[in-house]
């Protein structure tokens, strides 16, 4: 197999490795695009012996990203661009455009992941129900869910892993309708220290934090759909012209 170019991005401590693989194309399928990605993973696994590879795969043309197997396109264009730097890269940086943010879809986007994250806990009914209704449905179910009473999140999920996600894609929504593009654990933490806690997975905390800014998360988003002209989880590149940041 030749050496794929592949790029490291994301938090500089993270506990695992998270990477794209650069395709030329998309494969069709999400079981060809998982077989790929792992088979790409398997290839370089010998430079991480003792880390996860979590892999992603995109498309790149003119020096941006335009089309992405996880996640959404101008997040992850973004992302491997500002956090280039702070890990060691075998590869140049294959971003050198950045995209202008679609900040409705980063709303819809958190909103569905973290319903995803307890949708194995006491509102498994209620979550599931949203998932698949509307974006008032999902809504009235943040709203409804207390971080407090949940127990577990299910078999095989850590209970400070989900947390700790929770936290980064609340922080990270919740700084971009402010203007800023948040990419990491630690610059999250510097503009929401009482999210710190939850980033860095420590045992035994109080959740009452976490459900302040979940409670903020959801009046911004009811905000905000208000004004939204999709309230569905579209693509980037379906919605937009790859516009370029300034």
């Amino acid at each position: 197999m030749k050496s794929p170019i592949y790029q490291i991005f994301g938090s500089e401590n993270s506990l695992d490795v998270d990477l794209v693989f650069f395709v030329e194309e998309m494969p069709e399928t999400i079981l060809e695009k998982l077989i790929i990605s792992k088979e790409l993973s398997a290839s370089i696994k010998s430079f991480f012996p003792e880390k996860e590879i979590n892999a992603n795969l995109a498309v790149c043309k003119n020096d941006h990203l335009v089309e992405v197997y996880k996640g959404t396109t101008d997040e992850l264009n973004n992302a491997l661009f500002y956090t280039y730097h702070f890990h060691e890269q075998k590869f140049e940086n294959q971003i050198t455009k950045l995209l202008v943010r679609d900040i409705d879809l980063k709303f819809l986007r958190c909103t569905r992941m973290i319903l995803s994250f307890v949708s194995k806990t006491e509102y498994r009914v209620l979550v599931k129900k949203a998932l698949k209704g509307n974006l008032d449905e999902k809504i009235q179910a943040l709203e409804t869910i207390d971080l407090n009473t949940i127990t577990s999140f299910g078999k095989g999920n850590a209970k400070e892993d989900i947390l700790k996600s929770i936290a980064f894609q609340l922080g990270q929504t919740i700084a971009l309708s402010e203007g800023k593009e948040l990419y990491t654990k630690n610059q999250i933490a510097a503009s929401f220290p009482d999210l710190r806690k939850y980033l860095s997975r420590e045992e035994n905390v109080d959740l009452n934090d976490l459900q302040k800014w979940l409670s903020i998360f959801v009046e911004l988003l009811k905000i905000r759909m208000l004004s939204m002209n999709n309230t569905s989880g579209h693509k980037y590149e379906d919605e937009n012209d790859f516009n370029y940041a300034n």
